[in-house]
């Protein structure tokens, strides 16, 4: 029975100086500011490649967006043709004027207005029209890629007077 007693008594003892030789507090609060450096760390790393990912797709889209101009401006109009496109139609000159405006800024200095209709009734338009072309065809193809480039809607006209 002394023995168990003693063996029991050691135990307990052993087991009461492994817990109390844990880690200090100072330790335990090196070990979480080592943590929670290493964590802002990671934290810094990502932003940093965020930001160089930021970087790269803004010279992406520039690029982009460059070579987007360019091939807008490769479309090609001519100054002796039959059909036009037409994008637009206002009752009021001034909002078919800024419009032709914006078709100019988008890169289509030949954008103008066509005053349509009857001043006696009032029933007047004013047609905002891009170019001109030789075929009707190439004013379709134009058509179709200001229709996908610019979500517009657009009809064909024959300009007046034309052969």
């Amino acid at each position: 029975m002394r023995q168990f007693i003693f063996f029991s008594i050691t135990a307990v003892t052993l087991i009461s100086l492994m817990s109390a030789c844990g880690p200090s507090e100072e330790e335990i609060q090196q070990r979480e500011q080592a943590r929670q450096d290493s964590l802002e760390q990671v934290r810094q790393q990502r932003m940093e490649q965020q930001r160089m990912d930021s970087i790269a797709q803004a010279r992406e889209d520039s690029i982009a967006a460059v070579k987007k101009k360019q091939e807008r401006r490769q479309i090609s109009f001519n100054t002796s043709g039959n059909f036009s496109l037409q994008v637009e139609a206002w009752r009021s000159q001034e909002k078919a004027q800024a419009q032709v405006q914006k078709w100019k800024d988008r890169g289509f200095e030949n954008a103008y207005v066509v005053k349509y209709g009857q001043e006696e009734t009032g029933n007047i338009w004013f047609r905002v029209r891009l170019g001109l072309t030789d075929t009707r065809e190439r004013a379709e193809q134009l058509g179709q890629n200001l229709a996908e480039e610019y979500n517009t809607e657009y009809w064909i006209s024959q300009v007046e007077g034309a052969n």
